[in-house]
């Protein structure tokens, strides 16, 4: 298992604005890596965008009304 540093996720919040790069919500944010991981992405603050849920599940597909990102 990799020891990641976790970024501050209320900092990264703050620094975007507070609200979703979609939507402009400021509910139930979460942090998306724009990179992933997998992929050699980074927890740096720069590989992260503000999504709400809703967003984030329409990102990765698991919204069941809708899969595609719009």
């Amino acid at each position: 298992m990799v020891n990641r540093k976790k970024p501050g996720k209320r900092a990264i919040i703050k620094a975007a604005g507070g609200k979703c790069a979609k939507c402009g919500t400021r509910e139930n944010l979460t942090l998306h890596h724009i990179v992933p991981l997998s992929d050699g992405g980074t927890d740096d603050e720069e590989n992260f965008m503000i999504l709400c849920e809703l967003h984030q599940k329409k990102l990765h597909g698991t919204d069941k009304k809708k899969s595609a990102f719009r």
